[in-house]
């Protein structure tokens, strides 16, 4: 099936059809979110798979009483991260340039300049540049959602859960 015939397929489901989602299809849902193209690669943002029916009824009127939320085998909470730090910008450049197979020093360049421009921004710029960046993964977690024919819905609650 293309993408665009998945796409075509999908729509945001109102009421689950009570069967759970096969693992291996929600590993592979999130490895598509995980591997999604950010602004620099970044990835600020976590993705949290809700399966306890006691934390899903709990987070449930933050997501304005949806059923959704609670009928859901897995719930899929994507995070934005609240800010950027050096060290975390450093981490994610290590591990770029460990997995290609280049010394820490050859993005040294261009990670300086975008510390100099993301550490300078206010922690709320950062926050909603991040949440921009978890939307393009979501963006990419259900269209592979739709490629495997499982059944999903969008929501969003803009909140601080913790």
């Amino acid at each position: 099936m293309s993408l665009l015939d998945a796409l075509k397929w999908r729509y945001a489901v109102k009421k689950m059809n009570g069967q759970p989602v096969e693992q291996e299809k929600v590993d592979q849902i999130i490895q598509a979110a995980l591997l999604a193209p950010t602004s620099s690669g970044l990835q600020p943002f976590k993705v949290i798979v809700v399966t306890n029916q006691e934390l899903k009824e709990k987070i449930a009127p933050i997501a304005y009483g949806q059923a959704q939320v609670i009928d859901s085998s897995h719930l899929l909470v994507f995070a934005a991260q609240e800010n950027y730090t050096e060290e975390g910008i450093d981490a994610v450049f290590n591990r770029m340039n460990t997995e290609r197979g280049l010394p820490l020093d050859a993005t040294d360049a261009y990670k300086t300049q975008l510390k100099g421009m993301i550490l300078s921004r206010s922690a709320e710029e950062n926050f909603n540049h991040a949440a921009r960046q978890a939307y393009i993964a979501f963006g990419i977690a259900i269209a592979e959602a739709a490629l495997l024919k499982v059944d999903s819905t969008p929501m969003e609650v803009l909140t601080a859960l913790r």
